[in-house]
């Protein structure tokens, strides 16, 4: 299992998935190369939906350890669960008004309203608003 990260995230989407899920320390890794990869491959077009797959995975490893687990409930594999169920829901969240917000762009073109690209049948008779 490899593990990388060279801090870059802005010229690597293998530092953007991890930077996104919190995986950035060594010593400490939640996903291996292999894995970032695969979730990349998933969704080339999307790092939030990629990331939120990566973070599904995470929070199922720690669901599996939470049956077992006796210690120190500040840091049990139960809360590392939830938090990851909910970035997540964040992730998908955030991919969702991203792409609202490309669709309402189009929209928002200079000179065109939402209410003029409904009205193409009075352009083509030549008739003005």
């Amino acid at each position: 299992m490899s593990w990388t990260y060279t801090n870059n995230p802005s010229l690597s989407r293998r530092d953007a998935l991890r930077l996104a899920v919190g995986d950035t320390i060594e010593d400490d890794p939640r996903l291996s190369d292999e894995e970032v990869e695969h979730y990349l491959g998933l969704y080339p077009d999307s790092l939030n939906l990629a990331a939120a797959d990566a973070a599904d995975a995470i929070a199922a490893r720690y669901s599996s350890m939470a049956v077992s687990y006796v210690g120190d409930l500040d840091n049990s594999p139960h809360l590392k669960a939830e938090y990851y169920l909910k970035l997540a829901r964040q992730l998908r969240s955030r991919e969702a008004v991203e792409e609202e917000e490309a669709t309402e762009s189009i929209a928002a073109s200079p000179g065109c309203s939402s209410q003029a690209l409904q009205r193409g049948a009075l352009f083509k008779r030549g008739t003005c608003l």
